[in-house]
């Protein structure tokens, strides 16, 4: 049986006390208004069209701010959010997988400075013990059926999604897809079950908002993606709250990329069984 208060403790977490400073909580907290606005590259088209701009700029305020007050968890947070919507604002591309430029360019940042190198607490294996196995597999499970579900009942429009997939020969395309699945999963989970998780737990404590805050940014990030528009949404984010509680549980990453990875899996399976 699952002891849900080791969600929350601290003692199996390599994470500080929650900062209560009002002085170095403000920055932090801009951010959990713009990380729902700045995670989706397409959601950017729903508002005005200065819209952006604006994102960046503040995002780009939060990051001083936080650099001024030497709060790192502020800072990692802060500074990927800033490359990632700079990235969109300046080149305008939402073709995947165009995250990994802004991912790249925050980890050689990241690598470059010591203090923010040793301040990387959520890139670790982590743990699997016995609840943490049932974990992934109900996920696996539940996260397949429903995606299988929502595609036969809703027959979603992929088309756009499509033309990225080709026409190889079978081996071809299973190493497409086991490629695609691996790095897509490995994108998402470093910037929402790593970076933001992290910070979230180090400044507001392992709490359920953590992992709620993370959730809500990630369904809003596949808003055009697959599952997508607002009933997507509402999936993805019951998927990253699983995530979330996998990633705590085994106080590490790789739990919660799996899981992920065979998500992706079987979407692309999906794509490719529309292109036949």
């Amino acid at each position: 049986m699952l002891n849900l208060h080791f969600l929350f403790d601290e003692n199996n977490m390599n994470v500080r006390a929650p900062d209560t400073s009002s002085r170095r909580l403000f920055p932090v907290v801009i951010i959990l208004f713009l990380v729902p606005l700045n995670g989706s590259i397409a959601y950017f088209h729903m508002l005005p069209r200065a819209a952006p701009l604006i994102i960046t700029s503040a995002i780009g305020l939060v990051l001083a701010g936080a650099l001024l007050i030497r709060k790192r968890a502020s800072v990692h947070a802060a500074l990927l959010t800033f490359l990632l919507a700079a990235w969109n604002n300046v080149t305008d591309i939402a073709v995947w997988p165009s995250l990994i430029i802004p991912l790249i360019v925050y980890a050689v940042f990241v690598f470059a400075f010591p203090p923010l190198r040793r301040s990387v607490n959520w890139l670790r294996i982590g743990q699997f013990g016995g609840a943490v196995w049932l974990l992934i597999i109900s996920t696996v499970f539940l996260s397949s059926g429903v995606l299988f579900i929502w595609f036969i009942i809703l027959n979603p429009h992929l088309g756009h999604f499509l033309k990225s997939i080709p026409r190889w020969d079978p081996v071809l395309l299973i190493f497409e897809g086991i490629g695609f699945a691996l790095l897509n999963a490995a994108m998402e989970e470093s910037i929402y079950r790593g970076v933001l998780m992290q910070a979230f737990d180090e400044v507001l404590g392992p709490a359920w908002i953590s992992i709620i805050l993370q959730a809500t940014a990630f369904g809003l990030l596949h808003i055009k993606g697959i599952p997508g528009g607002w009933i997507g949404v509402g999936m993805a984010m019951i998927y990253g709250l699983m995530l979330g509680i996998i990633r705590r549980y085994s106080n590490g990453i790789l739990a919660s990329y799996a899981t992920h990875v065979v998500a992706d899996v079987v979407i692309f399976a999906i794509l490719v069984l529309l292109v036949k």
